[in-house]
């Protein structure tokens, strides 16, 4: 998952994040040893207080704790767990006119104490604004902030600038020394929707910021996690900004026990790994842009000139083809008056692979949508998956396709009866039948190259020797070249479109060239290769002039903001051994860019992403392009999921 990677790490670099903090920060710096660092914990414990205090009958006790320890708790039965225990701790507050619920907080939550310090000091170090649902007091323990509670901040004009809000902890949910802050039961909850325009002060960071949700990860279901994506839903008028959670890779969502959860499609989900040490290497690899980044905008106005200086050359150097040959004297044509059509063949494997991406991520996002399943299948589902004990979480949205893996889930006599399995077997047979039929494949058609550009993110230009691949590289040189300048051009329909990168093309025999010249003792990798030699040392630049656009390319494939068009696969020579090449080209291809402040380089990402999904999104990131030839097969080992288009 380069791609939120990436725009995570240059958010953060440019200050434009805010975190959110959830129960599992809480449960690791405190070592899991205090059960109440998280809401279930907490509602556990309450239960038994008021049990142990004779508040609570058996009979009541029972009910819950059975379900609590079981998988058939709903969102309403913590909510009435909630609800319950604050009314019984209420109840004894008016017989001895004490405060026993704040009491219980103080001795609960407000005694977890700091045991594992590393990842919150991790999260403080990205040196983002600091949000947290959690009632403790944990974070501004182990960072030296001081608390803000959601009342507080509305009600007693604190200066909400950026810069002063990242001194404070801001508890949107309380803090267990406010009592009256507290969002807790049902009613509580309801109180985080009142008053819209006093929390005005919280939406313009909301609109604009990136949001990054840690620590709501720790169980299948978080109501803390369902209500504060539906504040922010309220407080922005369905209308935040970019979201990422952070979620362990081996973390699956079985299907929602909740029947609103439209808000939930804008939450992109990034893995980070399998445990708390990859969390902490990840929070570690998120601030690797920020040195290059933050320093890279102090040259704002030497970068501009070099900027345009190199995009204007790019336009002289393949403005023009060379006809040599047909007459006594050279010929020089506009190269933009060669008009290209492209021959799309969607019978390609890597085209019919892409496809079958698109069509198991759109059969999973119908099967969990709100009213697909009703409460009770989703609960028999949810059971069947369990007891199989086959869940896989890579898997089984794919495999909900596949008509014996259905048979032998729905064939459980214990949990459905023949009806109840037939209803939920004809459902999915139905999405699967309309969404195969809405997406047949088509005749292969011709189409223009500006069309390919804006519907595939990379791609490899096929064609026969004297077909026009050059020609065609530099076409789309120039005139991207052109729309970075705003000016008009052919391949955009207007100038002012946000899709443009700036472009570099790399003849690839020459970075074949300087490995074999340079064996193992300086060789660049690909990356690394791309933006030292963007203009290959033209005498159009100056060496401070060289520094400083290698120093502009090295921020732009930080940003994703660049066009690599490797021109030629096929003229590497036959004898040397093309497996390295490819595997560094689907390293790149694969996997996301860091930056190595030590050595100053930009180096590959150790987040890997293997399925590249080509039309998904095809302006975001950088974009890679390759030419070759049809004969000799040199493209084959590229990843699969590249697409071919023949030319």
């Amino acid at each position: 998952m380069a791609d939120p990677i990436q725009k995570l790490k240059n958010d953060i670099a440019l200050n434009n994040v805010v975190i959110f903090i959830g129960s599992g920060v809480s449960i690791y710096t405190a070592n899991d040893e205090q059960k109440v660092s998280d809401w279930k914990g907490l509602l556990k414990h309450g239960l038994q207080q008021c049990y142990h205090s004779g508040w609570m009958s058996d009979e009541e006790f029972e009910d819950f704790h059975t379900k609590f320890n079981s998988s058939t708790a709903e969102v309403d039965d913590y909510l009435l767990a909630a609800d319950q225990i604050k009314a019984y701790f209420q109840m004894e507050n008016d017989k001895i006119n004490n405060d026993l619920y704040k009491t219980w907080l103080r001795e609960t939550v407000g005694n977890l104490s700091a045991k594992r310090l590393d990842l919150v000091k991790s999260i403080g170090e990205l040196g983002c604004l600091i949000l947290t649902t959690n009632y403790d007091s944990l974070l501004e323990d182990v960072l030296g902030k001081k608390s803000l509670r959601w009342n507080e901040y509305y009600s007693n004009g604190i200066d909400d600038s950026l810069e002063n809000l990242k001194d404070y902890i801001l508890h949107v949910y309380g803090h267990f020394e406010d009592i009256d802050s507290i969002i807790f039961s049902s009613h509580d909850y309801y109180r985080l929707f009142e008053n819209g325009s006093r929390q005005s002060k919280l939406r313009e960071i909301m609109e604009t910021k990136t949001l990054l949700f840690i620590g709501y990860d720790v169980g299948i279901f978080d109501l803390n996690f369902y209500s504060l994506l539906k504040w922010i839903s309220f407080v922005t008028d369905d209308k935040p900004s970019s979201m990422y959670k952070l979620v362990k890779s081996n973390k699956y969502n079985m299907f929602h026990q909740i029947s609103d959860t439209s808000f939930l499609e804008n939450i992109k989900e990034v893995p980070y790994g399998n445990n708390a040490e990859d969390l902490l290497e990840f929070l570690k690899n998120l601030k690797s842009f920020t040195p290059l980044i933050r320093e890279n905008l102090l040259l704002t106005e030497k970068k501009e000139f070099v900027r345009k200086k190199y995009l204007n050359y790019l336009i002289n150097e393949y403005a023009h083809v060379s006809i040599i040959g047909y007459s006594n004297t050279n010929m020089s044509l506009p190269l933009e008056s060669v008009y290209v059509e492209l021959k799309f063949d969607p019978t390609h494997p890597s085209i019919r692979a892409m496809k079958m991406l698109e069509i198991t991520e759109e059969f999973k996002r119908k099967l969990f949508s709100p009213g697909f399943f009703n409460e009770h299948e989703r609960q028999q589902l949810n059971r069947a998956i369990i007891e199989k004990n086959a869940f896989n979480s890579e898997m089984y949205c794919r495999d909900f396709m596949i008509d014996q893996w259905l048979n032998v889930l729905l064939s459980n006599k214990n949990i459905f009866t023949d009806n109840e399995a037939n209803a939920i077997k004809t459902k999915v047979n139905r999405l699967k039948q309309n969404i195969l039929e809405q997406n047949n494949f088509k005749e292969a058609r011709q189409y223009q190259i500006q069309q390919a550009y804006n519907d595939l993110k990379h791609f490899i230009v096929l064609g026969h020797p004297g077909s026009g691949k050059t020609t065609l590289s530099k076409w789309l040189v120039i005139n991207m070249a052109k729309q970075c300048l705003g000016k008009k051009n052919m391949l955009f329909d207007h100038i002012y479109s946000r899709k443009e990168k700036i472009p570099i093309l790399i003849p690839i025999w020459k970075y074949v060239d300087q490995i074999k010249e340079n064996h193992n003792e300086n060789k660049s990798t690909l990356l690394q290769f791309i933006y030292e030699n963007p203009t290959f040392d033209s005498t159009f630049f100056n060496n401070e002039e060289r520094i400083e656009l290698s120093f502009l390319m090295k921020e732009s494939l930080v940003e994703g903001n660049v066009l690599v068009i490797f021109e030629g696969l096929d003229e590497v020579p036959i004898h040397v051994d093309r497996s390295d090449l490819i595997k560094e080209i689907n390293t790149l291809l694969e996997r996301g860019i860091d930056y190595d402040v030590i050595h100053n380089k930009l180096i590959y990402s150790i987040y890997e992403q293997k399925e590249i999904h080509n039309t998904r999104d095809p302006t975001i990131g950088n974009r890679f392009i390759i030419t070759s030839r049809i004969e000799g097969n040199y493209f084959e080992d590229i990843n699969f999921f590249y697409s071919k288009i023949n030319y």
